[in-house]
Parts: structure tokens; C-alpha cells; sequence
């Protein structure tokens, strides 16, 4: 699974370059006509492409973040440790 993040970080790393360089191609404004419409559907692809794998690197983060807090909240609640850390435990 590592491998599969890393590879996932290098494709948008690639795709996120290609892109740039689509955008410098296409601000130059020296292309021909179809090969100008040709650049720009492939970057509009590739930016969708960024744009989803930020947002669900966003979400991963963003799960991981609320289940450590979850469990650090549960951590700190009174009453959920052992039965003697709870007020009257001990009474009999």
C-alpha cells in the first residue's frame, strides 16, 4: 500500500508538471489552432485529474485527523476508565 501512495504522489507530481507546461504552451500563443484545442482538452483532463486526487488526499487527511481526535477526546472524558475511576466505584 505504501508503494501505491507513492506511486499515486509521483503521478500527480508528473501530471502536475505536464500541466504546466501545457499552460506555458498555451500562454505563448504560438500553436497552431488544433494542436492549441488539443493542449487545452488535455490539460482541462489533467487538471480534473489533480483536482480529484487533492480532494481525497484532503478527506484521508482529514478522517485521520477526526479519529485522533476522537480518540484523544475519549481519552480525556471522565467516567470511561476502569470501574474505580468512576465517582462512587469504590462505594459498596
Amino acid at each position: 500500500m505504501v508503494k501505491d501512495k507513492a506511486k499515486d504522489k509521483e503521478s500527480f507530481e508528473k501530471r502536475l508538471e505536464r500541466l504546466r507546461g501545457i499552460v506555458e504552451a498555451l500562454e505563448r500563443g504560438e500553436l497552431p489552432l488544433e494542436q492549441g484545442l488539443a493542449l487545452y482538452k488535455e490539460g482541462l483532463a489533467l487538471a480534473g485529474d489533480c483536482g480529484r486526487q487533492l480532494t481525497s488526499a484532503k478527506n484521508e487527511v482529514r478522517l485521520v485527523q477526526e479519529g485522533l481526535l476522537k480518540e484523544f477526546a475519549a481519552l480525556d472524558t471522565p467516567g470511561r476508565g476502569t470501574a474505580g475511576d468512576s465517582p462512587g466505584g469504590d462505594e459498596a
